[in-house]
């Protein structure tokens, strides 16, 4: 590999992951997926911030029905341009299930405050209530969690997150999802392993998918333009 190349791979991997299969180099333990001072990294990301009621805000959802937590993570860009999220995370009740109509009333409270533009979640334990939610006229976009949606998803977050542009809220329960997650590599990149991870790792990928949609070019608007809608 050319330098540029190199640099690239450093840019864009996890150190465990760089060490071993650019350099040879064996890394002991399991990593979070944002780096050996991944804690470093998520906790000079905290900040308490108001997000604008009517401002546009991009919604992504990561639901399971028995046995595992569910999340939602909401962003919005701030006038300096970088990003803030917020999260809502349920843990399943003794029985193991979750009521997905604390989730469908969350996203309509979104929905109430801000201008919601997408609302992404994965279809496989979310169909029916989202297209009740899609019948009632959010705007609900599927996104399976497959491996060519969420590498770029994931890529996208970490590098965010690297270059200091989402803050947060002070958290402890997405705190704990954040740092639970490792990456699991591909050839094109790294997603999060849930099956690898040390704990929930839900709200995790619920950031991934949602900073994700608001990069999109046919949706993400400038911070001027946001901003204007204001003034």
């Amino acid at each position: 590999m050319n330098v540029s190349a190199l640099e690239t791979a450093v840019a864009l991997s996890p150190e465990s992951h760089f060490r071993i299969f650019r350099l040879g180099q064996w890394h002991e333990g399991v990593e979070c997926w944002l780096g050996d001072d991944g804690k470093a990294v998520w906790d000079a990301l905290e900040e308490t911030y108001s997000m604008v009621e009517g401002a546009p805000t991009w919604v992504g959802v990561d639901v399971a029905l028995r046995h595992d937590s569910t999340a939602i993570v909401w962003v919005q860009q701030r006038e300096d341009g970088r990003w803030h999220a917020e999260s809502r995370i349920w843990n399943p009740t003794p029985d193991g299930r979750l009521d997905v109509t604390d989730v469908m009333g969350v996203i309509r409270d979104l929905a109430s405050r801000f201008d919601v533009r997408e609302v992404a979640f994965d279809p496989r334990f979310f169909d029916l209530p989202a297209q009740q939610l899609l019948d009632e006229g959010y705007p609900m976009m599927e996104i399976p969690q497959s491996l060519q949606r969420m590498t770029p998803a994931v890529g996208a977050t970490f590098e965010a997150l690297k270059r200091g542009e989402i803050t947060h809220e002070p958290d402890a329960a997405f705190r704990a999802h954040i740092l639970n997650a490792v990456p699991k590599m591909n050839e094109t990149g790294f997603t999060l392993s849930k099956g690898k991870s040390r704990g929930k790792i839900d709200a995790a990928v619920a950031l991934c998918i949602a900073f994700h949609r608001s990069q999109s070019r046919e949706l993400a608007l400038s911070s001027s333009e946001v901003w204007a809608v204001f003034e």
